[in-house]
């Protein structure tokens, strides 16, 4: 007769019947301080548990992983199985960006995606953006590249939010400016603006 099945902490974790709030959601009143982000206990350990353990041979290799994205304060904006390449935008190649509030279309972050961003939960979930990096994203503008523009490439990886005691998921494309310093604006069209709540 085989030996029963005994289910590890972080399978426990992962099945627990801890009621997860809707993605995007504010944490509840009382929440803040008591996050424990680090911890494979806290709500975004739980989330990256379900969504992530099994790629894990051993649960030391699954909490070095996500100590390293949940503890790093400047976590790596690629997926650990991603290497980021280099290429060229062409020219015509149009792309988004969310905006902060205050943050003028000639003030672009380095970071773009070739998804179409609907809301802030697409923001926060999909392109995985902290709400400590921008806490007010009001908008999302479309750019057209006029003159090739060198980048990185690549899906967006996984982000843990602390404020919000969150696991963001990421998956979409992005892509990092490679542009010198300053210049990064000249090689851009603003097409459209548009509101996003």
């Amino acid at each position: 007769m085989s030996q029963a099945w005994k289910p590890s902490m972080l399978t426990l974790l992962a099945l627990a019947g801890c009621a997860v709030p809707e993605a995007g959601a504010r944490p509840q009143a009382g929440m803040a301080g008591t996050c424990q982000i680090a911890s494979l206990k806290s709500r975004a350990g739980r989330e990256w548990v379900a969504q992530n353990r099994w790629r894990f041979a051993d649960e030391a290799a699954a909490e070095a992983a996500y100590a390293a994205l949940a503890v790093n304060s400047s976590p790596s904006p690629w997926p650990d199985w991603y290497k980021a390449y280099e290429t060229e935008l062409p020219v015509s190649t149009r792309f988004q960006m969310a905006l902060a509030k205050g943050q003028s279309t000639d003030s672009p972050g380095n970071w773009g995606t070739f998804d179409r961003i609907w809301n802030v939960r697409d923001v926060r979930d999909y392109l995985a953006v902290r709400s400590d990096w921008k806490p007010d994203v009001v908008s999302v503008v479309t750019y057209e590249v006029v003159r090739p523009l060198p980048v990185r490439v690549g899906p967006i990886g996984p982000q843990v939010d602390p404020k919000l005691c969150r696991y963001l998921p990421g998956r979409w494309s992005q892509f990092q400016s490679l542009a010198e310093k300053g210049t990064f604006r000249s090689y851009l069209k603003v097409l459209e603006v548009r509101a996003i709540r």
